[in-house]
């Protein structure tokens, strides 16, 4: 029990949490497996090399709580992203659903998709408000540095608390590699 305390508020089967709000580690190993996964056969078609899975799974814990701030402050703003900017059209679900032939995994690959589209459509969204433009073709790379800078800014109005053995902070700072073992928030 000692040793669990030590390792911070976290609840060693969580991955994650955001305001009381866990992410097993069950499911950020799955979205780690399958962001891996839709990284390689990106990097391959289009002849490059793959990221390295530490900096991949960081991502898929990154986007997973990342979906979940943006979502409440969009709330709290007033936002609400066209859902035309972030549902997957049918053929793309069609797509996936031939690639991953298990139904859990090709419902964890479009939530993948969705949920960093989401985010997007968030963004363009925070970014409007903030700047009072109409999202366009020409403005809408401004909109969405403004809204991700909006959604970033958010994450110390949120309790984020990651597992020690992900090496991030609630901030999204990196505090040491990513492995099996706790990284503590502070220099020793």
């Amino acid at each position: 029990a000692l040793s669990l305390a030590a390792c911070g508020s976290i609840h060693p089967g969580d991955a994650a949490v955001v305001d009381g709000q866990a992410i097993s580690m069950a499911k950020f190993d799955r979205s780690a497996r399958l962001l891996c996964d839709v990284s390689l056969r990106e990097a391959a078609s289009q002849g490059q090399s793959s990221p390295p899975n530490d900096q991949v799974r960081r991502q898929a814990i990154v986007n997973l709580v990342t979906v979940i701030v943006a979502r409440d402050l969009a709330k709290q703003k007033g936002v609400t992203p066209d859902k035309a900017l972030y549902e997957l059209p049918p053929a793309q679900v069609e797509s996936i659903t031939k690639a991953y032939p298990d139904d859990e995994d090709a419902k964890t690959v479009e939530s993948i998709y969705e949920d960093f589209n989401e985010v997007i459509a968030i963004a363009i969204g925070l970014g409007a408000q903030s700047t009072g433009l109409t999202r366009s073709d020409e403005n809408q790379e401004l909109l969405i540095t403004e809204g991700q800078a909006a959604i970033q800014k958010a994450f110390k109005d949120h309790d984020v608390t990651f597992a020690p053995r992900l090496g991030l902070s609630g901030s999204l700072k990196d505090l040491g590699p990513s492995g099996s073992i706790s990284v503590p928030e502070v220099s020793l």
